[in-house]
């Protein structure tokens, strides 16, 4: 009977995430939008994607020990409901047209602050809803629940962008939020495999000093940190890409996010299949995703980026979605939310550094030589790791990585 709540209670889960992560992916693709339409400036949108990403950066190992000592369901709860409300106080200015640059930088950070508690404790809420042996496969599932959001939320944007107007975008934000707190209330908490906190003095330095003396979290952690600040520009690159390199607009702009969000619920999808995930498999992932993400630098149109970016999306996802996977495994129980809320900060707290400066190399150099730097970084510290593991039998070669997860 637990196992089968439990199973509800991940159902539900899914259903929250699909509603969140959509309307998460709206607001980021409609705020780059709006400001790209506002400045036309590389540099601004690299200073939106700080002001969203900053606090998470900053706070990550904070809100990770917060969520190793709190109700993560209930936290959860209380944060859908102020998202929501941020997006509504948003579109009513926008509506109005009382909205300016200084108000976009003001939600992008009040929407970072919130998001720097609420993605820690997703991760590791997700322990505490399905089996121990379980994870892997609920993990790839959720990567592909949000992957899916990537989707949606770039086409539900280029459809208000195009029909409505942008401020209705953060209206339909507020609907998928509260649609998410409406599955999380009806979560059965009795089913719930709820860690017990201990009160820990210094709980913050002791995560730190966990994840880098247990070699696979490190490396695994180091290795998505340099990809994710270099690599995972998007929401940077794609609109200059979209109005500079092939001269369109917010068909344009949407066709190439939808592109990245499409191949990313395949990327995330593959890892469900696998029984072992080792960092040897996140190192061959990384190479792949250099690779596709050089082919938007190198594409001569735009028929080319999309494939590139389907391609990147889901190099990316897949190269995410297993590093979280060991993560969770590789990770001592109690200490899951700091673990979760570190991977949370070098996947999405690293765009505060990356954006800007691969938002000014757009401005001088062009958006493909943007998109470049993503590759070059991602080759760098996969041969940087490559060095420093065991070398594998012959009989297990590099390739098959990728063959499995296909």
């Amino acid at each position: 009977m637990v196992r089968c709540r439990r199973r509800r209670n991940f159902r539900l889960f899914l259903a929250s995430q699909g509603a969140s992560q959509s309307g998460t992916w709206l607001q980021f693709v409609s705020l780059a939008w709006l400001a790209a339409e506002l400045t036309g400036s590389g540099t601004a949108l690299g200073w939106i994607a700080a002001a969203t990403f900053g606090p998470l950066l900053v706070a990550g190992p904070w809100t990770g020990a917060l969520a190793d000592r709190v109700d993560k369901h209930r936290l959860l709860i209380a944060t859908q409901l102020l998202v929501a409300g941020q997006a509504v106080a948003l579109g009513a200015l926008i509506l109005t047209g009382t909205a300016s640059v200084a108000l976009l930088y003001g939600v992008a950070l009040t929407f970072g602050l919130l998001h720097a508690v609420e993605n820690p404790l997703r991760r590791a809420f997700l322990a505490e809803i399905v089996e121990e042996d379980l994870i892997p496969r609920a993990v790839s599932l959720n990567g592909a629940i949000t992957a899916a959001g990537r989707v949606l939320g770039p086409v539900s944007a280029g459809a208000l962008i195009a029909s409505a107007g942008i401020g209705w975008c953060f209206v339909a934000i507020a609907v998928g939020y509260l649609i998410a707190l409406g599955m999380l209330m009806l979560m059965r908490r009795s089913a719930l495999r709820t860690t017990e906190a201990v009160p820990e003095r210094g709980a913050v330095r002791a995560g730190l000093r966990y994840a880098w003396r247990v070699p696979e979290l490190r490396i695994a952690l180091m290795l998505t940190a340099v990809v994710a600040t270099f690599g995972f520009n998007h929401q940077v690159v794609i609109p200059l890409l979209a109005e500079q390199t092939f001269a369109g607009g917010v068909g344009t702009y949407t066709l190439l996010y939808t592109a990245v969000g499409v191949g990313s619920v395949a990327g995330a999808l593959s890892v469900a299949r696998r029984d072992e995930i080792d960092v040897w498999f996140l190192t061959v992932a990384v190479i792949a995703f250099a690779v596709a993400n050089g082919m938007i630098a190198l594409s001569p149109n735009l028929a080319v980026a999309v494939f590139a970016c389907a391609a990147a999306g889901a190099t990316a996802t897949l190269f995410v979605t297993a590093a979280i996977a060991l993560l969770q495994q590789r990770c001592d129980p109690a200490m899951r939310g700091r673990v979760m809320a570190l991977s949370a900060m070098v996947v999405l707290g690293g765009l505060p550094i990356g954006g800007p400066i691969v938002g000014w190399i757009c401005d001088v150099a062009g958006p493909r030589s943007g998109v470049a730097v993503g590759s070059l970084a991602a080759l760098l510290a996969a041969a940087a790791v490559a060095r420093r593991l065991p070398k594998r039998s012959t009989t297990t070669p590099l390739c098959r990585g990728l063959v499995q997860a296909s």
